[in-house]
Protein backbone atom coordinates (compact mmCIF):
# COMPACT_ATOMS: atom_id res chain seq x y z
CA UNK A 1 0.00 0.00 0.00
CA UNK A 2 1.50 3.36 -1.06
CA UNK A 3 1.56 6.55 1.01
CA UNK A 4 -1.51 8.10 -0.67
CA UNK A 5 -3.61 5.00 -0.06
CA UNK A 6 -2.47 4.91 3.58
CA UNK A 7 -3.49 8.52 4.11
CA UNK A 8 -6.88 7.91 2.51
CA UNK A 9 -7.49 4.85 4.66
CA UNK A 10 -6.44 6.71 7.82
CA UNK A 11 -8.82 9.56 6.93
CA UNK A 12 -11.71 7.13 6.56
CA UNK A 13 -10.87 5.59 9.93
CA UNK A 14 -10.83 9.02 11.58
CA UNK A 15 -14.14 9.94 9.93
CA UNK A 16 -15.65 6.75 11.34
CA UNK A 17 -14.37 7.62 14.81
CA UNK A 18 -12.15 4.55 15.04
CA UNK A 19 -8.93 6.55 15.47
CA UNK A 20 -8.28 10.04 16.79
CA UNK A 21 -4.56 10.75 16.44
CA UNK A 22 -2.59 11.70 13.37
CA UNK A 23 -1.37 8.94 11.07
CA UNK A 24 1.87 7.50 12.49
CA UNK A 25 4.99 7.64 10.40
CA UNK A 26 5.83 4.50 8.49
CA UNK A 27 8.78 2.62 9.97
CA UNK A 28 11.09 -0.02 8.59
CA UNK A 29 10.05 -3.64 8.75
CA UNK A 30 11.20 -5.44 11.94
CA UNK A 31 14.09 -7.85 11.78
CA UNK A 32 11.95 -11.01 11.76
CA UNK A 33 10.05 -9.75 8.71
CA UNK A 34 13.37 -9.15 6.96
CA UNK A 35 14.56 -12.63 7.93
CA UNK A 36 11.37 -14.12 6.51
CA UNK A 37 11.87 -12.15 3.30
CA UNK A 38 15.43 -13.44 3.07
CA UNK A 39 14.24 -17.05 3.33
CA UNK A 40 11.52 -16.42 0.79
CA UNK A 41 14.10 -14.76 -1.44
CA UNK A 42 16.29 -17.86 -1.42
CA UNK A 43 13.29 -20.06 -2.28
CA UNK A 44 12.30 -17.71 -5.07
CA UNK A 45 15.89 -17.67 -6.33
CA UNK A 46 15.93 -21.47 -6.59
CA UNK A 47 12.69 -21.45 -8.57
CA UNK A 48 13.99 -18.69 -10.81
CA UNK A 49 17.26 -20.55 -11.36
CA UNK A 50 15.34 -23.71 -12.16
CA UNK A 51 13.27 -21.83 -14.73
CA UNK A 52 16.43 -20.44 -16.32
CA UNK A 53 17.95 -23.92 -16.38
CA UNK A 54 14.90 -25.43 -18.12
CA UNK A 55 14.19 -22.59 -20.54
CA UNK A 56 17.76 -21.58 -21.33
CA UNK A 57 19.96 -24.64 -21.08
CA UNK A 58 22.85 -22.89 -22.78
CA UNK A 59 23.01 -20.41 -19.90
CA UNK A 60 23.90 -23.25 -17.56
CA UNK A 61 26.48 -24.75 -19.92
CA UNK A 62 28.25 -21.63 -21.20
CA UNK A 63 30.39 -19.55 -18.85
CA UNK A 64 29.89 -16.47 -21.04
CA UNK A 65 26.10 -16.83 -21.12
CA UNK A 66 26.00 -17.44 -17.36
CA UNK A 67 28.08 -14.30 -16.82
CA UNK A 68 25.73 -12.20 -18.96
CA UNK A 69 22.69 -13.64 -17.16
CA UNK A 70 24.31 -12.94 -13.77
CA UNK A 71 25.02 -9.34 -14.75
CA UNK A 72 21.43 -8.90 -15.96
CA UNK A 73 20.05 -10.38 -12.72
CA UNK A 74 22.27 -8.15 -10.59
CA UNK A 75 21.36 -5.06 -12.61
CA UNK A 76 17.66 -5.96 -12.34
CA UNK A 77 17.99 -6.45 -8.58
CA UNK A 78 19.76 -3.10 -8.26
CA UNK A 79 16.96 -1.34 -10.15
CA UNK A 80 14.27 -3.05 -8.08
CA UNK A 81 15.98 -2.18 -4.79
CA UNK A 82 16.21 1.44 -5.89
CA UNK A 83 12.52 1.54 -6.84
CA UNK A 84 11.15 -0.72 -4.10
CA UNK A 85 11.58 1.66 -1.16
CA UNK A 86 9.93 -0.14 1.76
CA UNK A 87 7.64 -2.31 -0.34
CA UNK A 88 7.91 -5.87 0.89
CA UNK A 89 6.78 -7.51 -2.34
CA UNK A 90 9.28 -5.72 -4.58
CA UNK A 91 12.03 -6.27 -2.00
CA UNK A 92 11.28 -10.00 -1.99
CA UNK A 93 11.31 -10.17 -5.77
CA UNK A 94 14.57 -8.22 -5.88
CA UNK A 95 16.09 -10.63 -3.39
CA UNK A 96 15.10 -13.57 -5.57
CA UNK A 97 16.72 -12.02 -8.63
CA UNK A 98 19.80 -10.96 -6.67
CA UNK A 99 20.32 -14.41 -5.17
CA UNK A 100 19.87 -16.01 -8.59
CA UNK A 101 22.54 -13.64 -9.90
CA UNK A 102 24.91 -14.78 -7.15
CA UNK A 103 24.40 -18.44 -8.06
CA UNK A 104 24.93 -17.69 -11.75
CA UNK A 105 28.10 -15.76 -10.93
CA UNK A 106 29.37 -18.79 -9.02
CA UNK A 107 28.59 -21.15 -11.90
CA UNK A 108 30.27 -18.83 -14.41
CA UNK A 109 33.40 -18.36 -12.29
CA UNK A 110 33.95 -22.07 -11.74
CA UNK A 111 33.56 -22.66 -15.46
CA UNK A 112 36.04 -19.89 -16.29
CA UNK A 113 38.62 -21.17 -13.76
CA UNK A 114 38.21 -24.93 -14.11
CA UNK A 115 41.93 -25.60 -13.52
CA UNK A 116 42.44 -23.19 -10.62
CA UNK A 117 39.95 -23.64 -7.82
CA UNK A 118 41.90 -21.34 -5.48
CA UNK A 119 41.55 -18.40 -7.86
CA UNK A 120 37.90 -19.29 -8.49
CA UNK A 121 37.02 -19.09 -4.79
CA UNK A 122 38.95 -15.84 -4.33
CA UNK A 123 37.31 -14.24 -7.39
CA UNK A 124 33.91 -15.35 -6.14
CA UNK A 125 34.66 -13.78 -2.73
CA UNK A 126 35.66 -10.54 -4.47
CA UNK A 127 32.43 -10.50 -6.49
CA UNK A 128 30.41 -11.07 -3.32
CA UNK A 129 32.16 -8.08 -1.75
CA UNK A 130 31.34 -5.97 -4.82
CA UNK A 131 27.67 -7.04 -4.71
CA UNK A 132 27.51 -6.18 -1.01
CA UNK A 133 28.79 -2.72 -1.87
CA UNK A 134 26.55 -2.09 -4.88
CA UNK A 135 23.14 -3.62 -4.14
CA UNK A 136 21.29 -1.49 -1.55
CA UNK A 137 19.36 -4.11 0.41
CA UNK A 138 19.92 -5.06 4.07
CA UNK A 139 19.37 -8.82 3.78
CA UNK A 140 21.22 -9.07 0.48
CA UNK A 141 24.24 -7.33 1.99
CA UNK A 142 24.21 -9.59 5.03
CA UNK A 143 24.09 -12.68 2.82
CA UNK A 144 26.73 -11.53 0.34
CA UNK A 145 29.11 -10.62 3.16
CA UNK A 146 28.51 -13.98 4.83
CA UNK A 147 28.95 -15.96 1.61
CA UNK A 148 32.06 -13.92 0.77
CA UNK A 149 33.71 -14.97 4.05
CA UNK A 150 32.87 -18.63 3.37
CA UNK A 151 34.27 -18.39 -0.18
CA UNK A 152 37.44 -16.77 1.18
CA UNK A 153 37.87 -19.53 3.77
CA UNK A 154 37.43 -22.26 1.16
CA UNK A 155 39.91 -20.54 -1.15
CA UNK A 156 42.45 -20.38 1.67
CA UNK A 157 41.76 -24.03 2.46
CA UNK A 158 42.52 -24.96 -1.15
CA UNK A 159 45.71 -22.90 -0.99
CA UNK A 160 46.81 -24.69 2.18
CA UNK A 161 46.50 -21.69 4.51
CA UNK A 162 43.16 -22.46 6.12
CA UNK A 163 42.64 -20.54 9.32
CA UNK A 164 43.45 -17.04 8.09
CA UNK A 165 39.93 -16.25 6.87
CA UNK A 166 38.51 -16.28 10.41
CA UNK A 167 40.88 -13.65 11.89
CA UNK A 168 40.56 -11.50 8.74
CA UNK A 169 36.76 -11.53 9.06
CA UNK A 170 37.05 -10.94 12.82
CA UNK A 171 39.30 -7.91 12.26
CA UNK A 172 36.86 -6.47 9.71
CA UNK A 173 33.94 -7.08 12.04
CA UNK A 174 35.73 -5.37 14.95
CA UNK A 175 36.66 -2.36 12.80
CA UNK A 176 33.08 -1.87 11.63
CA UNK A 177 31.40 -2.15 15.04
CA UNK A 178 34.00 -0.04 16.82
CA UNK A 179 33.60 2.73 14.25
CA UNK A 180 29.81 2.50 14.06
CA UNK A 181 29.34 6.17 14.98
CA UNK A 182 31.88 7.32 12.39
CA UNK A 183 30.13 5.20 9.76
CA UNK A 184 26.65 6.36 10.78
CA UNK A 185 26.25 8.32 7.54
CA UNK A 186 26.56 5.01 5.65
CA UNK A 187 24.84 2.79 8.19
CA UNK A 188 22.73 1.19 5.46
CA UNK A 189 25.93 -0.26 4.01
CA UNK A 190 28.15 -1.04 6.98
CA UNK A 191 25.62 -2.40 9.49
CA UNK A 192 24.52 -5.36 7.29
CA UNK A 193 28.13 -5.96 6.27
CA UNK A 194 29.07 -6.03 9.96
CA UNK A 195 26.35 -8.59 10.69
CA UNK A 196 27.45 -10.69 7.70
CA UNK A 197 31.07 -10.65 8.87
CA UNK A 198 29.99 -11.64 12.39
CA UNK A 199 28.08 -14.61 10.98
CA UNK A 200 31.08 -15.46 8.80
CA UNK A 201 33.40 -15.43 11.82
CA UNK A 202 31.17 -17.89 13.66
CA UNK A 203 30.75 -20.07 10.57
CA UNK A 204 34.49 -20.32 9.92
CA UNK A 205 34.95 -21.15 13.61
CA UNK A 206 32.34 -23.92 13.41
CA UNK A 207 33.46 -25.45 10.10
CA UNK A 208 36.51 -27.34 11.50
CA UNK A 209 34.30 -28.84 14.20
CA UNK A 210 31.82 -30.09 11.61
CA UNK A 211 34.19 -31.29 8.92
CA UNK A 212 37.88 -30.75 9.54
CA UNK A 213 38.91 -33.76 7.45
CA UNK A 214 36.95 -32.37 4.51
CA UNK A 215 38.87 -29.10 4.73
CA UNK A 216 42.19 -30.95 4.74
CA UNK A 217 41.13 -32.81 1.59
CA UNK A 218 40.56 -29.45 -0.11
CA UNK A 219 44.28 -28.82 -0.32
CA UNK A 220 45.92 -30.23 -3.40
CA UNK A 221 48.79 -32.54 -2.55
CA UNK A 222 47.65 -33.33 0.98
CA UNK A 223 47.60 -31.31 4.17
CA UNK A 224 50.73 -29.38 5.16
CA UNK A 225 51.66 -28.02 8.57
CA UNK A 226 49.52 -24.90 8.24
CA UNK A 227 46.61 -26.93 6.98
CA UNK A 228 46.89 -29.25 9.95
CA UNK A 229 47.25 -26.42 12.49
CA UNK A 230 45.30 -23.69 10.74
CA UNK A 231 42.45 -23.85 13.22
CA UNK A 232 44.82 -23.30 16.13
CA UNK A 233 46.58 -20.44 14.36
CA UNK A 234 43.24 -18.82 13.52
CA UNK A 235 42.04 -19.13 17.12
CA UNK A 236 45.28 -17.57 18.38
CA UNK A 237 44.90 -14.61 16.01
CA UNK A 238 41.26 -14.14 17.04
CA UNK A 239 42.44 -14.13 20.68
CA UNK A 240 44.89 -11.35 19.81
CA UNK A 241 42.05 -9.37 18.19
CA UNK A 242 40.00 -9.90 21.36
CA UNK A 243 42.81 -8.37 23.44
CA UNK A 244 43.10 -5.43 21.01
CA UNK A 245 39.35 -4.85 21.37
CA UNK A 246 39.75 -4.94 25.16
CA UNK A 247 42.44 -2.25 24.90
CA UNK A 248 40.13 -0.09 22.75
CA UNK A 249 37.34 -0.45 25.30
CA UNK A 250 39.72 0.60 28.08
CA UNK A 251 40.71 3.71 26.14
CA UNK A 252 37.06 4.63 25.60
CA UNK A 253 36.55 4.32 29.37
CA UNK A 254 39.58 6.60 29.96
CA UNK A 255 41.53 3.75 31.57
CA UNK A 256 45.15 3.47 30.50
CA UNK A 257 46.16 -0.04 29.38
CA UNK A 258 49.40 0.36 31.35
CA UNK A 259 47.62 1.47 34.51
CA UNK A 260 46.93 -0.83 37.42
CA UNK A 261 43.28 -1.30 36.45
CA UNK A 262 44.12 -1.67 32.76
CA UNK A 263 46.75 -4.33 33.39
CA UNK A 264 44.33 -6.23 35.63
CA UNK A 265 41.59 -6.14 32.97
CA UNK A 266 43.99 -7.24 30.22
CA UNK A 267 45.29 -10.05 32.43
CA UNK A 268 41.70 -11.17 32.98
CA UNK A 269 41.01 -11.00 29.23
CA UNK A 270 44.13 -13.06 28.51
CA UNK A 271 43.00 -15.59 31.12
CA UNK A 272 39.59 -15.84 29.46
CA UNK A 273 41.23 -16.46 26.08
CA UNK A 274 43.54 -19.05 27.62
CA UNK A 275 40.81 -21.10 29.28
CA UNK A 276 38.64 -20.91 26.14
CA UNK A 277 41.40 -22.17 23.85
CA UNK A 278 40.60 -25.91 24.18
CA UNK A 279 37.06 -25.28 22.94
CA UNK A 280 37.57 -24.09 19.36
CA UNK A 281 35.14 -21.36 18.39
CA UNK A 282 34.71 -20.02 21.89
CA UNK A 283 37.21 -17.19 21.32
CA UNK A 284 35.30 -16.04 18.23
CA UNK A 285 32.01 -16.20 20.14
CA UNK A 286 33.43 -14.13 23.01
CA UNK A 287 34.70 -11.57 20.50
CA UNK A 288 31.21 -11.14 19.01
CA UNK A 289 29.80 -11.02 22.54
CA UNK A 290 32.12 -8.25 23.73
CA UNK A 291 31.57 -6.23 20.53
CA UNK A 292 27.82 -6.39 21.08
CA UNK A 293 28.17 -5.49 24.76
CA UNK A 294 30.54 -2.58 24.12
CA UNK A 295 28.30 -1.11 21.43
CA UNK A 296 24.99 -1.82 23.16
CA UNK A 297 23.92 -3.93 20.18
CA UNK A 298 21.37 -6.48 21.42
CA UNK A 299 21.37 -8.48 18.19
CA UNK A 300 25.15 -8.88 18.22
CA UNK A 301 25.17 -9.55 21.96
CA UNK A 302 22.45 -12.20 21.63
CA UNK A 303 24.28 -13.80 18.71
CA UNK A 304 27.43 -13.99 20.82
CA UNK A 305 25.58 -15.54 23.77
CA UNK A 306 23.97 -18.15 21.53
CA UNK A 307 27.33 -18.95 19.94
CA UNK A 308 29.04 -19.30 23.34
CA UNK A 309 26.37 -21.75 24.50
CA UNK A 310 26.58 -23.69 21.23
CA UNK A 311 30.37 -24.06 21.21
CA UNK A 312 30.47 -25.03 24.88
CA UNK A 313 27.78 -27.65 24.27
CA UNK A 314 29.66 -29.01 21.28
CA UNK A 315 32.89 -29.23 23.24
CA UNK A 316 31.20 -31.06 26.10
CA UNK A 317 29.36 -33.60 23.94
CA UNK A 318 32.02 -34.35 21.32
CA UNK A 319 33.57 -37.81 21.59
CA UNK A 320 37.28 -36.98 21.36
CA UNK A 321 37.78 -37.04 25.13
CA UNK A 322 35.88 -38.61 27.98
CA UNK A 323 33.10 -36.69 29.67
CA UNK A 324 35.03 -36.86 32.95
CA UNK A 325 38.06 -35.15 31.39
CA UNK A 326 35.94 -32.44 29.76
CA UNK A 327 34.03 -31.92 32.99
CA UNK A 328 37.30 -31.40 34.83
CA UNK A 329 38.49 -28.94 32.16
CA UNK A 330 35.26 -26.93 32.34
CA UNK A 331 35.27 -27.00 36.15
CA UNK A 332 38.90 -25.83 36.26
CA UNK A 333 38.14 -23.05 33.77
CA UNK A 334 35.14 -21.95 35.82
CA UNK A 335 37.20 -21.97 39.02
CA UNK A 336 39.93 -19.87 37.38
CA UNK A 337 37.41 -17.32 36.11
CA UNK A 338 35.65 -17.09 39.48
CA UNK A 339 39.00 -16.74 41.19
CA UNK A 340 40.00 -13.96 38.79
CA UNK A 341 36.71 -12.18 39.49
CA UNK A 342 37.32 -12.43 43.25
CA UNK A 343 40.85 -11.04 42.86
CA UNK A 344 39.63 -8.13 40.72
CA UNK A 345 36.89 -7.30 43.22
CA UNK A 346 39.44 -7.35 46.07
CA UNK A 347 41.92 -5.17 44.17
CA UNK A 348 39.35 -2.76 42.73
CA UNK A 349 36.25 -2.66 44.95
CA UNK A 350 33.26 -0.99 43.32
CA UNK A 351 32.33 2.24 45.06
CA UNK A 352 28.70 3.07 45.70
CA UNK A 353 28.92 6.16 43.48
CA UNK A 354 30.35 4.20 40.57
CA UNK A 355 27.83 1.39 41.04
CA UNK A 356 24.95 3.82 40.41
CA UNK A 357 26.71 5.92 37.81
Amino acid sequence: MNAAACRELWGRLRAAGLVAAEMPARTASPWFIRAMLGTAGWIGALFLLGFIGVAFEMVMRSAGAATVAALLCSAGAFAIFRLAGKGDFLAQFGLAIGFAGQILFGMAIFQWFQTDDVLAWLVFAAIEAALAWLLPNFIHRVCTSFVGVIALSLGFAQAGIYGLAQPLAAAGCALIWFNELRLAAQAGLWRPVGYGLALGVLQTAATPLLGGELLISFQRGGGGWFQQHGTTVGTALVSVIFLVVAVRILKELAIGPDSREGLAVLAGAALVMGVSFPAHGLAASLLILILGFAGGNRVLFGLGLLAVASFLSHYYYQLRETLLYKSLVLAAAGALLLGARWVLNRLFPVRAGRRHA
